[in-house]
């Protein structure tokens, strides 16, 4: 039996419609073997479909572009060049527009890529999500191994550039971080009293451990302490965090921000669970109003 799979690409202006075939697949007599698609035609699949897609995406935008937004005149075309852009679904090779701007308006440049300029990063979202939530899981190594194994990644996938965009994904979220504060009690009883009724008590459990150094240092620069805890909500749902006490700046707005997360409001409790040490009971001390600590 053979089988055809297109993708149809419809003409917003009424014209005629464009038929693309991404996939031809052949099946013979049914066994689990070749019931419904194989991994290797799944992936081949995703990333034909993924390329044709996105080909058609970039030339719609790229003709976008070629006027100018304040007058409208046509921009001359400079030339092209190539653009690589790393997806889920594969490497994919983008030929990129250099447009010159209209004289129209003042402009530091001559000319511009409105592509190369859009995708900046040169690696899809999706993509940083899924390399920095293995990585978070896992080796660096392994985490290629995985995601090459599930998806039609490019061969080029290696552990240095999951570990570097792993780095990158981190200093982006601790620069979203808010600043530190000596404490994150807000309000007075009044204005808790008029909140909304809250959810149950959330269940905080914290403990600290020390990590030692293989090399030999300072009495006090042996060992760092690191403190990890986890958040549970009433319905089930939990969330994780860590820090390193002493390096990390931000260990109290960390915790808040991943108890706010969760939904927390001034007039709810907090039930810390921990071991009793003063780090740990410290982390907990300014957090909450309404907050009772266990040890």
């Amino acid at each position: 039996m053979p089988i055809k799979v297109q993708i149809v690409f419809e003409d917003e202006t009424g014209g005629p419609s464009r038929v693309q075939e991404i996939a031809h697949l052949q099946r013979g007599v049914l066994s689990p073997a070749t019931l419904g698609l194989t991994l290797a035609e799944a992936k081949a699949l995703l990333q034909q479909l993924q390329h044709h897609l996105v080909k058609q995406q970039v030339k719609d935008y790229q003709r976008q572009q070629r006027f100018c937004p304040d007058c409208q005149s046509p921009r001359r075309l400079k030339d092209r060049r190539p653009l690589v852009y790393r997806s889920l679904f594969g490497k994919l090779q983008l030929r990129s527009e250099r447009l010159l701007h209209c004289d129209c308006q003042p402009h530091e440049g001559k000319s511009f890529s409105p592509l190369a300029e859009l995708l900046s990063e040169r690696t899809s979202p999706e993509l940083l999500y899924f390399e920095s939530k293995f990585a978070a899981l896992m080796s660096y190594g392994l985490s290629v191994k995985v995601l090459s194994e599930v998806f039609p990644i490019d061969q080029h996938l290696n552990a240095a550039t999951i570990r570097n965009h792993t780095h990158k994904v981190a200093e982006r979220l601790e620069s979203e971080l808010g600043e530190e504060q000596f404490m994150f009690i807000d309000g007075c009883q009044r204005d808790w009293d008029a909140l909304p009724r809250p959810d149950m008590p959330l269940t905080v459990g914290i403990d600290g451990g020390y990590v030692h150094s293989s090399e030999r240092k300072l009495d006090s620069q042996r060992s760092f302490e690191i403190i990890t805890g986890k958040s549970i909500a009433d319905d089930g749902t939990s969330k994780c965090f860590a820090l390193v006490n002493r390096h990390d700046q931000k260990p109290m707005r960390r915790v808040f921000e991943l108890l706010k997360s969760q939904g927390m409001q001034m007039n709810q409790q907090v039930t810390s669970l921990s071991d009793g040490g003063d780090t740990v009971r410290d982390l907990q001390l300014y957090l909450k109003p309404t907050g009772r600590a266990f040890a």
